[in-house]
């Protein structure tokens, strides 16, 4: 049935009437990808794999206002095409499927489930790396400016600057203390530094910031897409880039410059005297081989070529310079010394079966790094002098004395010259991304999102920044898989029983948002939901479970399903996960030959066979023009996501964008980040100490939905209850055209704090907690009916059962609170903060801390259940099915948990 269009009342329409503009796109203007994407692995894993090493609030009293701010473009169906055929008639809307279908367990983010999970006994049935890290990358101005020297003054007594992979930026002092935070959408390499400037890439643009202040100056589109790390020149950027060679902008007015479109993919350039130096990929079609590489010498004004040199294979890193040669590697193994005036080759060595890292040159030799060993070191004729085996994956960094690289291990220094260790510093994780040396100190990021100060002739550590998300996302368990947004971008899905990875066609370059499981059934015409099955598609079986005929008519069984997600990016996609064999049931057993860890305190576990698994099936792939932030949320036949200025509904069947509604105030008007995104406890991206100034429309944390309106929280701590309107995918009975009015806002309220994740929303209540460590209770029509402060900072959301409402702590309690008053029932103490949004299934609450404990406590009672020691920070939301909680940490371990 149509859900009929609610009438607003005169007041909010009178706002909607005057806030018009305020939202001027329609959204069949949407700029939706119609060519097919790529079926292999994901681009992020593609990117972090080239990548590697490369250097480079509203404030009141919570007073309810009708209408309110914001206003919505409605569609007419005329907005692109998906990748696969769209039917006429896509089919009825799917339902949900799986035991935890979504980020907070249904549509109204209730967290709480009538299924069990473990009570007694706890053990890890299996344990898989899928859900990513996010690494941080390291930037550094030039060494301090002393008089008469170069640089700039705004640069002396300046640390690293510092970028995750999920776009939060950080500006550190020498003592390794936060001066400013921003939040960009997505974060790809390290950050250029240098003449007052901060210029951080992304995919497809520069984002230039004042070194000082933090304040956002300007964005730079550039062609071609951004590959790596730019390099400064005074107020210019020299970048390479994936398909466009290298581009000259200026950063104070954002001018294109030039561009030397051949050689296509290019490493940083290197400038010297007023020369770019730039080793580079040719892009060939038709050869089957690898591209050629190229060492070409550009002038850095103008960009034109002044001589070329072509290398024996394609280059692995920037070149290196020292009185007047030019030294590139290869991945044949090759070093080549080069003319710096005339590009004559003046030798060539070749070193090892890949040079992975360097040149880097010196006034004592040419260092670089060989793959399976470690630096190696010629002198200036080319003879080797030493090589080391500490292994490393970054590019040299010369001290007075040593070699410095990254390792897997952390960092290591090795002596110039003899090539033995001089100072190991450990790291939590891999040092992925060039190590940094300014004013003595060496500056290191790893996978886990640490940055390191070591002393650089020591190795002593100076200091340690904790550069991580204050959250996780978690997963969603479908009816075989467990699925959930990789911290370093993607999707991730895994069989339920053993924790086989899946590759999956959809995939992200940017952080993923939590996706939601989808039933996969055919409609009566035979089309298969999603806009397949037409005429003429390939006979398939699988198991016996699907058959799809030669005319295209489809059957599946019931249980079957499909994860709908997508990226921060604008990425939508709908896939098939699997569709064969038995889902686990109701109770995931203890493995059953379990085999003890070194420590006997950590959990059992037994290593997961390896299983070739076919590639699943995109039903459809779309880029949408708004930037999904928050977990999907599904109900009544729609997709809602939160988005960067508010929020937006898409029909699942095809990916069409159905409408979307601004939250925007004021300034934000312009998606100006305000350099204060908050981490969402739903799973978005942020960082929890970024406050809650800006960023006004931007909703990080899943929209509830119930009955007729949907409630959304924005990041800086606005509860806003949106009508959806009405539109032919709500019934189920409707083609994708026509029959959309337009949603609008009902009422808001001001929390007067940010709020890291969803609301719930339930019966006849709505539930929010917020940064401060509030809890509140509202009614539907946005009266307020109770508040309660809890005693700590809540970045995850309210779990709500029939009778309490559960939050956890930063510090360190799960506290439960009467649904009715909001008095407290119980707390109990943990062994670290509670970050995330606990899980309740069948009277048991669930909650991980951030020392690695994840905690089963008695609903009622608040007696503990059990406790076991998993991993590293446990911030992400559990999840409940098949008998087992499933958890993520942030070093990107998922854990299936089973009992007796």
């Amino acid at each position: 049935m149509k859900r009929p269009p609610r009438g607003p009342d005169s007041s909010a329409e009178a706002s909607r009437s005057e806030d018009s503009e305020r939202i001027s796109d329609a959204v069949d203007t949407a700029d939706l990808d119609g060519g097919s994407r790529a079926t292999g692995p994901s681009r992020r894993r593609f990117l972090a794999g080239i990548a590697v090493g490369v250097g480079g609030v509203l404030a009141g009293c919570g007073e309810t206002t009708p209408g309110g701010p914001g206003t919505a473009s409605d569609t007419d169906g005329t907005d692109g095409s998906p990748t696969e055929a769209t039917p006429a008639r896509p089919g009825p809307a799917p339902d949900v499927a799986g035991p935890w279908p979504q980020a907070r367990a249904d549509a109204g983010n209730t967290g709480a489930v009538d299924a069990s999970g473990p009570t007694a006994a706890p053990s890890v049935r299996w344990a898989t790396d899928s859900a990513g890290t996010v690494g941080a990358a390291v930037g550094a101005a030039p060494e301090a400016r002393v008089e008469g020297g170069d640089g700039d003054a705004r640069d002396a007594a300046v640390g690293p600057y510092v970028v995750a992979e999920d776009g939060r930026v950080a500006a550190l002092d020498s003592a390794g203390e936060v001066r400013w935070r921003a939040t960009l959408g997505d974060g790809q390499f390290p950050p250029a530094a240098g003449s007052g400037f901060v210029v951080v890439p992304t995919r497809e643009r520069l984002v230039v910031f004042d070194a000082a202040s933090g304040e956002r100056l300007r964005e730079i589109d550039l062609p071609g897409g951004v590959l790596y790390a730019p390099t400064l020149v005074g107020a210019r950027a020299l970048v390479g880039t994936f398909s466009n060679g290298v581009v000259a902008v200026d950063v104070e007015s954002g001018e294109v410059l030039w561009e030397a479109v051949t050689p296509s993919r290019a490493f940083p350039p290197l400038v010297v005297d007023g020369v770019a130096y730039v080793t580079a990929r040719r892009w060939e079609t038709g050869d089957g081989g690898d591209a050629p590489g190229v060492l070409v010498a550009l002038d850095a004004d103008s960009g034109d070529r002044l001589w070329e040199r072509p290398l024996d294979g394609p280059p692995t890193a920037p070149p290196g310079h020292r009185d007047g040669v030019v030294y590139a590697g290869t991945n044949r193994g090759s070093v080549d010394a080069v003319d710096a005036a005339s590009g004559d080759r003046i030798w060539r060595e070749t070193v090892g079966d890949w040079v992975t890292r360097g040149p880097t040159a010196g006034a004592d030799g040419v260092y670089v790094v060989v793959l399976g060993e470690g630096p190696v070191k010629l002198d200036r004729d080319g003879t080797v002098l030493w090589r080391s085996d500490v292994g490393g994956g970054t590019n040299p960094v010369l001290t007075e004395d040593d070699v410095v690289l990254g390792t897997d291990g952390g960092v290591v220094a090795v002596g110039r010259d003899d090539g033995e260790v001089s100072w190991r510093g450990e790291t939590g994780s891999v040092v992925q991304f060039d190590v940094r040396l300014r004013d003595g100190t060496v500056y290191a990021g790893d996978q886990f999102g640490t940055v390191v100060g070591f002393d650089a002739s020591t190795g002593d550590r100076n200091w340690e920044f904790p550069f991580r998300p204050a959250t996780m996302p978690g997963p969603v368990v479908g009816p075989r898989t467990v699925a959930g947004a990789a911290g370093d971008g993607g999707t991730y899905d895994v069989l339920a029983s053993e924790g086989q990875e899946l590759s999956l066609v959809g995939g992200a370059a940017t952080p993923a948002i939590t996706p939601v499981f989808l039933e996969d059934e055919a409609d009566e015409s035979g089309s298969e939901t999603g806009g397949e099955g037409s005429a003429g598609s390939p006979t398939r079986t699988d198991a016996g479970t699907r058959t799809t005929t030669a005319g295209g008519s489809a059957t599946a069984e019931a249980g079957a399903e499909t994860l709908l997600g997508g990226g921060t990016d604008g990425s939508l996609y709908r896939v098939r996960t699997v569709d064969y064999g038995d889902p686990p049931g109701d109770e995931l057993e203890p493995t059953p030959t379990p085999t003890a860890t070194p420590d006997p305190g950590e959990p059992t576990r037994t290593p997961t066979p390896h299983i070739d698994l076919p590639e699943p099936e995109a039903l459809w792939e779309r880029d949408l023009d708004v930037r999904p932030r928050s977990p999907v949320t599904y109900a009544d036949g729609r997709a809602y996501l939160g988005t960067d200025e508010g929020v937006a509904a898409v029909d699942p069947r095809n990916g069409r964008l159905l409408w979307r509604l601004s939250l925007a105030t004021g300034d934000d008007r312009n998606g100006d980040d305000g350099g204060s995104d908050g981490g969402s406890g739903d799973g978005g991206s942020g960082d929890a100490d970024d406050g809650s100034e800006g960023g006004g429309g931007r909703v990080s944390g899943a929209p509830a939905v119930t009955g007729e309106r949907a409630f959304v929280a924005t990041d800086s701590g606005r509860l806003v209850a949106v009508d959806p309107g009405t539109d032919s995918t709500a019934g189920g009975d409707g083609d994708g055209e026509g029959g959309t009015a337009r949603p609008g806002i009902e009422w808001e309220v001001s929390l007067g704090e940010s709020v890291r994740a969803g609301p719930v929303a339930v019966d006849d209540s709505v539930f929010v907690a917020d940064e401060s460590g509030r809890v509140t209770a509202y009614d539907v029509a946005g009266e307020r009916r109770w508040r309660r402060e809890v005693g700590g900072a809540v970045y995850g959301g309210p779990l709500v059962s029939d009778d309490r409402v559960f939050v956890g702590t930063d510090a360190g309690e799960v506290v439960a609170l009467s649904r009715g008053d909001g008095s407290v029932s119980w707390r109990r103490e943990t062994d670290g903060g509670v970050r995330a949004t606990p899980a309740v299934g069948r009277e048991t609450v669930y909650a991980g801390d951030h020392e690695g404990t994840l905690w089963a406590f008695d609903a009622a009672s608040g007696d503990v259940r059990w406790r076991l020691t998993l991993g590293r920070w446990m911030d992400a939301p559990p999840a409940v099915g098949h008998g087992a909680v499933f958890v993520a940490d942030q070093t990107g371990n998922v854990y299936a948990v089973v009992g007796e």
